[in-house]
């Protein structure tokens, strides 16, 4: 059975993610035909980060302060690459993201000004 679906989330580096570990959450199966998925980076707030959602200690079990989801960095990604990261002993599974986070986030993916174009246009076909 393959773990990748939406709704999970992973602590991951390294190419196409980001070089230092971060959270990320995978907001679509994987296609069928391309075998990719949507994914979206998690990260500290800061003053020029995305507000769009912005999540508090406890909206997810490893969130431990204030962070805000990067739209900007969204990634259409193989499922291979997750596989390789896997292999490679640079990503660990964390606690799902509950249904009620999935929605803010996938909504926040939508409206955010930061989201690019081809992520939103892909996202409002899966979701």
């Amino acid at each position: 059975m393959d773990f990748v679906c939406e709704g999970r989330a992973f602590l991951v580096s390294g190419f196409p993610f980001s070089p230092a570990p971060h959270l990320w959450f995978i907001l679509c199966h994987p296609s069928p035909t391309t075998g990719k998925i949507v994914a979206v980076m998690v990260v500290t707030e800061r003053p020029h980060t995305d507000k769009t959602v912005t999540l508090a200690a406890g909206d997810h079990p490893f969130i431990k302060h204030r962070s805000n989801v990067d739209f900007g960095g969204a990634l259409l990604v193989d499922v291979r690459r997750l596989h390789d990261a896997i292999r490679d002993r640079r990503c660990t599974l964390q606690p799902d993201m509950s249904p009620e986070l999935l929605v803010k986030v996938r909504e926040g993916l939508i409206q955010s000004s930061r989201t690019v174009d081809y992520i939103r246009e892909y996202c409002s076909t899966e979701f």
